[in-house]
């Protein structure tokens, strides 16, 4: 294929997508009933439910379009990050093909817990694209690195510059401090970074640790599995694209900077001009507090949490609104778009039939699969 450097050493073999498709439709039922009962919580809480309703009308349209605007960050940011983890394993995929498998990855990711059907999906988006699993494999697990790094950075950044302060005095419910739960959440989710991110550099501590508390069983040949596939990435992109690694983080500020703006301007939607950094810094906490939720895409939780952190800032009556809102172009257009881009992988068009008149002799058939959507 032109525009390609085959693996020299792997075969480019078809995968299937190691997520069986019984399992896409058990996350996305979990996630509607999660998110139902999540904004059913908020209902009974706020015990306003035509209040709730009406309050929807509030949403001036022209915040959408920045809203809109905010949510392909997702899709964009993270088709960057593919495109350039793939150049240093010489692969010349097209950016807007990178695109589309970032927001297939992240719709799977979405209905699936704790995110664990990503990798999968853009495994296959790779390798179906013509990508030998081999590659495919060292950037997937590059970028689980470089989201755990930004993500990381962000945190320790966000605290250096004083992030708490912004929000001292912010009051959550239950009498929580926001400055003090940023801090927490912030630490926590370092902490597991860092320690995966260690064990990835060298494996063999978490291997001693695991078999001594856990001794042999499933999940922890799998865990170590993982860890060592995370090495081997790591390795390749040390000899070889260090540059195009640091590059990918810092194309996290696209990827993930949507997701903390978001906020910000449904909140303007809604009328409401609470400070920019407040609720970004807010946004940026959610996100750490979300993102290893067993629950597909953090559904329910999301939906409980996200009220609560932003109760300070608006009505009781506009709480159901902005987070259907918020969560409608977070996630749940994600979940649509990309859930349509993933149906198409996964049920392909059927094969074209062409008739061909052979030398007068009548009419010869002949089938070729559908490769319209390849490049």
């Amino acid at each position: 294929m032109p525009g390609r450097t085959p693996d020299p050493t792997l075969p480019r073999n078809d995968v299937t997508l190691n997520v069986p498709p019984g399992a896409i439709r058990w996350g996305l039922k979990v996630f509607v009933v999660a998110s139902l009962m999540g904004l059913g919580a908020v209902f009974y809480i706020t015990q306003d439910v035509g209040g709730s309703l009406s309050a929807f009308r509030l949403f001036d349209l022209r915040w959408g379009l920045v809203c809109l605007v905010f949510a392909s960050f997702d899709w964009f940011g993270g088709g960057f990050r593919v495109w350039l983890l793939l150049r240093p394993l010489d692969i010349r995929l097209s950016y807007w093909k990178c695109v589309e498998i970032s927001g297939a990855t992240a719709a799977l990711a979405y209905l699936t817990p704790a995110g664990a059907g990503g990798g999968p999906a853009q495994l296959f988006g790779l390798v179906r694209n013509g990508v030998s699993v081999g590659r495919a494999a060292a950037a997937n697990f590059a970028s689980v690195l470089v989201n755990l790094i930004f993500l990381s950075l962000a945190g320790l950044g966000a605290w250096w510059l004083g992030a708490a302060s912004e929000i001292e005095g912010v009051q959550l419910p239950l009498n929580i401090s926001a400055a003090k739960l940023f801090e927490w959440s912030a630490a926590g989710f370092g902490l597991i970074a860092a320690l995966i991110i260690l064990f990835a550099v060298n494996p063999r501590p978490a291997r001693k640790l695991a078999l001594l508390l856990f001794r042999r069983g499933k999940r922890v040949r799998t865990l170590l599995r993982w860890l060592h596939e995370l090495h081997g990435s790591l390795i390749i992109y040390a000899r070889k694209g260090k540059i195009a690694l640091l590059l990918a983080i810092l194309a996290g500020t696209l990827h993930f900077g949507g997701r903390f703006l978001l906020g910000w301007a449904v909140l303007r939607g809604f009328g409401i001009d609470a400070g920019f950094w407040n609720i970004v810094l807010l946004h940026v906490m959610i996100q750490f507090l979300i993102y290893f939720m067993p629950t597909p895409g953090g559904s329910g939780v999301a939906e409980i949490i996200t009220p609560a952190v932003m109760s300070p800032f608006m009505p009781a009556s506009l709480l159901v609104a902005y987070t259907v809102v918020w969560r409608f172009f977070l996630t749940y257009l994600t979940v649509a778009v990309g859930g349509a881009i993933i149906s198409r992988w996964i049920h392909p068009k059927p094969a074209k039939t062409n008739r061909v008149r052979a030398g007068g002799h009548g009419i010869v058939t002949s089938t070729q699969p559908d490769r319209g959507d390849r490049t």
